[in-house]
């Protein structure tokens, strides 16, 4: 069973009853460390995990290389997840989760404003040995009854959106491509290239994940590049995951 260090939960950010922090446990002799995004009430989520679905929080666990052997196998996952959570107070039907081998102290927030509305990005980001170029760069992996057969690759990048507006459903999916284009842009701006094809530039990893938050505010119906709050969402992500990959980048393996 997990347990929380003393003393090791980080307050990162806060706005409008919303909270996120940074939780240290110790799970099987390790540490592990998970953001949570804690929301002032349930709200429509849209995530590349679980799909739409009502949340009352929002999460990016970071799990030590020493464990990912363990999680891959079958239900370890969702286990470990269930058991950090619980020691929380939380549980994972309420949330819209990620994972990554990114260490979370690295973990980018960038929010901007435009009149009544405001957008804060949450980014990890690793690139250094799973960068890929889509359209170029063959899968290695096959999915048969829910398992996969392919070699675990180190690196991610994970984007948390958090919207004070109220979005349509519509405006949540194309906020996916807003901020992928933005992803997109920060991974050529930092010349990133692929793990596979070194002359080309890298477009994303092969394991990238997103979670947009609807809020309560005005209600948005479109994202896309010629709206303010469109424009809101690139900004924050492309500079949040520029500066994740230069954080990590300092780090070991990614």
């Amino acid at each position: 069973m997990p347990s929380i260090l003393p003393n090791k939960t980080k307050e990162i950010w806060s706005r409008d009853g919303i909270l996120a922090r940074i939780h240290y446990q110790g799970y099987r002799g390790l540490t592990v460390k998970t953001l949570v995004i804690e929301l002032p009430g349930r709200t429509q989520a849209l995530s590349t995990m679980d799909g739409f679905r009502e949340i009352s929080f929002a999460c990016n666990n970071y799990a030590p290389p020493q464990l990912w052997k363990w999680l891959h196998e079958p239900g370890n996952r969702e286990t470990y997840l269930r058991e950090l959570l619980k020691e929380l107070g939380l549980r994972p039907e309420d949330g819209a989760c990620l994972s990554t081998g990114v260490d979370m102290d690295n973990v980018v927030v960038k929010t901007m404003e435009y009149s009544r509305l405001w957008v804060t990005s949450f980014v990890t980001a690793g690139v250094k040995t799973n960068a890929m170029r889509a359209g170029l760069d063959e899968a290695q992996c096959v999915e048969e009854a829910g398992k996969f057969t392919c070699r675990d690759r180190e690196g991610t990048i994970n984007i948390i959106l958090l919207i004070n507006a109220k979005l349509t459903a519509g405006a949540m999916a194309r906020a996916l491509i807003t901020i992928t284009e933005a992803k997109v842009a920060a991974l050529q701006d930092l010349d990133v290239r692929s793990s596979y094809n070194p002359k080309a530039q890298a477009t994303g990893t092969g394991t990238d994940n997103a979670v947009i938050i609807s809020g309560w505010g005005p209600l948005i119906t479109y994202t896309g590049g010629h709206s303010k709050i469109g424009e809101l969402m690139a900004k924050t992500v492309y500079e949040a995951v520029k500066e994740a990959i230069i954080k990590s980048s300092e780090s070991p393996g990614f």
